[in-house]
């Protein structure tokens, strides 16, 4: 059974809007200017609803909550029962009670096709545009392939430009499906479009990655960290293009004095092995392992970034990077790689050249790192504006 949470609110209150032509299309009113006077814009704008299968990463629900605030008429559909929720006055669609790991085959069988079912309506008899924030199954891929190629107007959103190497070949191609058919491919940053795939025949866009302010809240941590050190932090999956290799060759070149009072916790699904840890041991770093087999939850991270460690971003292929987003929203520095979209929402004095572990040592021995180049504030007006700007394109 579906779990449904309504709006509460109104997405944009405001002032009225001036009277419109006739009564089938009203006024709408759109707040873009960050708390200023309300714009009325008139004519109807089209309803999104927002496609997300990541029960963990709060993307979907931030996208929803930026689409919201701009008037629009949102939906979050999430099949994978996402903990992240959406601002007021999103129309929040969850097909489980609990996460979607913890559920039994049987139930996420039946949640996937329930969401993917909804999807279809909304698409095919409702005319909403769908906007794709994230799939995990082939399946998926294939049914928004299908809608795209009805004609339908399908936003696909391509986090990570560069292939992964534990894709199968039944994913590879029910991805090249999706971004053939996609009406709209939207990246994050400019330096990223001429790495999409050469299949996509619809335009490519970019829109800011949107900074977590819907969903990092404050806290206290309840993860105790020892205070007389420095702490970094690797937050992610732990993978090749993410540097985690990369890290015990940062930390071994940092001066042996400054890496004897360092501490680094590693949250991520994957492992190190057990010749890693003792290696990090070895030098003198304080180690705390938070990964696991599963996708760790977003209230792990959040409680790491709570102790406002530096966050230690190696990543060596092109990506947009939640984790980077996240830390610097939570308030936390960054000490990453001029790759990918990363420059594109970090300060100079937080990038190194890619792939150069000796001036990230360096760096973080310097003590540098850096903050999000702009207010969370005009960050988030700037997302809002690019993102309903696609789907009004769409709609």
């Amino acid at each position: 059974m579906s779990t449904e949470t309504t709006p509460t609110s109104s997405p944009a209150p405001g002032a009225p809007a001036p009277a419109a032509p006739a009564p089938a299309a009203p006024a709408a009113v759109d707040r873009a200017d960050g708390g200023g006077a309300a714009r009325p814009r008139a004519g109807r704008r089209p309803a999104v609803l927002v496609y997300n299968t990541d029960g963990v990463n709060p993307y979907g629900a931030e996208i929803a909550s930026l689409l919201s605030r701009r008037g629009l008429v949102t939906t979050l559909l999430d099949p994978g029962n996402s903990g992240n929720r959406p601002a007021d006055g999103v129309r929040w669609r969850r097909a489980l009670p609990e996460n979607f790991g913890s559920g039994s085959g049987a139930r996420q069988l039946a949640s996937l096709a329930r969401g993917l079912g909804e999807t279809a309506w909304a698409s095919l008899v409702r005319r909403r545009v769908v906007l794709v924030s994230f799939t995990r199954f082939p399946v998926e891929d294939l049914v928004l392939a299908g809608l795209g190629a009805l004609g339908r107007p399908v936003a696909l959103v391509v986090h990570n430009p560069v292939p992964r190497q534990a894709e199968s070949t039944p994913a590879r191609w029910a991805r090249l499906a999706l971004l053939r058919s996609a009406s709209t491919v939207v990246v994050h940053a400019e330096r990223l479009r001429a790495k999409v795939h050469p299949a996509v025949r619809g335009p490519v866009r970019v829109c800011p990655h949107p900074p977590y302010a819907q969903t990092v809240a404050a806290g206290e941590p309840q993860l105790s960290l020892d205070p007389q050190r420095r702490w970094v932090a690797f937050l992610g999956a732990l993978r090749w293009d993410k540097g985690i290799d990369l890290v015990p060759e940062v930390l071994e070149r940092v001066p042996e004095e400054q890496r004897r009072r360092l501490g680094l916790v590693v949250c991520g699904r994957g492992e190190l092995p057990a010749a890693t840890w003792e290696h990090l041991r070895e030098l003198g770093v304080a180690v705390h392992d938070l990964t696991s087999p599963d996708p760790v939850p977003q209230e792990v991270l959040l409680d790491v970034l709570r102790n406002r460690p530096l966050l230690l971003a190696p990543y060596v292929a092109a990506t947009q990077s939640g984790s980077v987003v996240l830390a610097l929203s939570a308030g936390c520095r960054v000490l990453a790689f001029d790759e990918g979209g990363i420059p594109d929402v970090l300060t100079a004095d937080g990038l190194v050249p890619n792939g150069d572990v000796e001036a990230m040592a360096r760096a973080l021995a310097e003590g540098r790192g850096g903050t999000a180049r702009e207010p969370l504030e005009r960050w988030t007006e700037q997302a809002a504006r690019a993102w309903a700007g696609v789907v009004e394109d769409l709609g």
